[in-house]
């Protein structure tokens, strides 16, 4: 039997357009019979071909009818309710967003659904990821999302600016380092105000209180709203200073220590290398040096950083 035969047989099909397999079974035995009594066949798999067009009753015997003409009408009428399924979402979508107050596409969904929804959307995403973690409510377990290395692998571009405060936690850091080694971006700063997490074209926000009640997200689909979050988010990674778990850095050669020590009274690199008897030219490329130390892009990361290791 050819593939394509198999495949007709399959009973699915015609599932979903209503016609049983008894039907189907009827329907081929009038296609070979030409016509049978009206009582011989089954009653309900001949009501089925009746309703559908696909059997006609003439003079007391039923008698099949090509399928194009009836099948064409049942597509027709199957296509005119999805059409009015579309409408009909449209307009209680309306009313749904009306009475939540979702008329500028934010959404606010709670306990289990909120997890779902963000784990969907994680999972959906293509392109970027981007978040700020203050980190989990008091008494709350942590621990890496399990779609992030998928994410990754998928080649989705991850950064985090993590509240420096969470890493008094030491399962906190455990989890950032494994997040970091799986290819995630990951940088520190002590004024994050929120867990906030933009995937592509969604964002969400947690906008639960009180540890006791069920988490609250804030899912957000519109554009400029998500555009800003991004621009607040991208503010957050400039200041932020890069994550290694792996390390801590020392100031090492004395001329590190002196300059670090004059860079903490905020003088200019004139007075610096002034001070320090050397050209200016000398103080920027010991600056420089210094950065690619602590892994710092900006002088107030590198201020920030000195200040996080505890050189001044």
């Amino acid at each position: 039997m050819s593939e394509r035969i198999r495949r007709l047989e399959e009973p699915r099909d015609y599932e979903v357009l209503g016609i049983t397999s008894e039907a189907r079974a009827l329907y081929a035995r009038l296609a070979a019979a030409g016509a049978l009594p009206a009582d011989e066949p089954d009653v309900a798999a001949l009501e089925v071909l009746l309703e559908t067009g696909l059997a006609i009753l003439a003079d007391g015997s039923v008698s099949a009818v090509p399928p194009a003409g009836p099948l064409v009408d049942l597509a027709a009428r199957h296509m005119q309710q999805v059409v009015a399924s579309q409408h009909a979402m449209t307009d209680l979508m309306t009313i749904w967003r009306s009475a939540a107050g979702q008329e500028v596409g934010i959404e606010i969904v709670s306990g289990v659904a909120a997890r779902r929804r963000a784990a969907d959307a994680l999972g959906n995403s293509v392109r970027e990821v981007m978040a700020l973690a203050i980190g989990p409510r008091a008494g709350m377990t942590i621990e890496q999302d399990p779609g992030l290395e998928a994410a990754l692998q998928r080649g989705v571009r991850v950064r985090v600016v993590y509240h420096s405060r969470l890493f008094e936690n030491e399962s906190a850091l455990a989890v950032a380092a494994s997040s970091v080694a799986a290819g995630e971006e990951a940088r520190v700063f002590p004024g994050v105000p929120v867990n906030m997490v933009i995937m592509d074209d969604f964002a969400t926000m947690n906008v639960s209180y009180n540890s006791d009640e069920p988490i609250h997200l804030a899912c957000v689909h519109n554009r400029r709203v998500i555009e800003s979050w991004k621009a607040i988010f991208e503010s957050y990674w400039q200041l932020g200073l890069p994550l290694d778990p792996r390390k801590t850095v020392r100031p090492g050669a004395e001329e590190h220590r002196e300059l670090v020590r004059l860079l903490s009274l905020g003088i200019t690199d004139r007075a610096i290398a002034h001070e320090l008897g050397v050209s200016e030219r000398t103080v920027g490329r010991r600056i420089t040096a210094l950065q690619e130390q602590l892994g710092a892009d900006t002088r107030f990361q590198l201020g920030l950083q000195i200040a996080m290791q505890g050189w001044i």
